[in-house]
């Protein structure tokens, strides 16, 4: 897909299909996140698949917001494996996992799993 067309038509979706992603599709998400820059290449995410009825439920029970939702990702950081900005101790996790989100977000609509009806 051309990425100013995937950029421009990606968007949050609220509704998705009941059926659990077929491993092949989460294999290339979590590389696309694996494949985002971290500070110093630390990589401190910590990703959950969430992709059977059972752990489905167990999300269900810790939030509002998992839309229904058959297959989830919680992206995580580790704080004790953060890059450390030498002049003022900021760490970079926080950032670092938010831009493995994205990476994944967008490998999601480039392989076609995004809204419904």
């Amino acid at each position: 897909m051309d990425f100013e067309k995937l950029i421009t038509e990606r968007y949050s979706v609220r509704k998705f299909k009941p059926e659990h992603l077929p491993q092949e599709a989460i294999d290339k998400i979590l590389e696309a996140g694996h494949k985002a820059p971290t500070g110093c290449n630390y990589q401190p995410q910590r990703i959950l698949v969430l992709n059977t009825d059972e752990s489905i439920a167990k999300l269900k029970n810790c939030t509002k917001c998992h839309f229904n939702a058959p297959t989830a990702m919680l992206v995580c950081h580790n704080r004790k494996e953060s890059w450390i900005r030498k002049y003022d101790g900021a760490l970079s996790s926080s950032v670092d996992a938010v831009i493995v989100t994205t990476h994944m977000m967008l490998a999601c609509k480039n392989e076609g799993i995004g809204p419904v009806g």
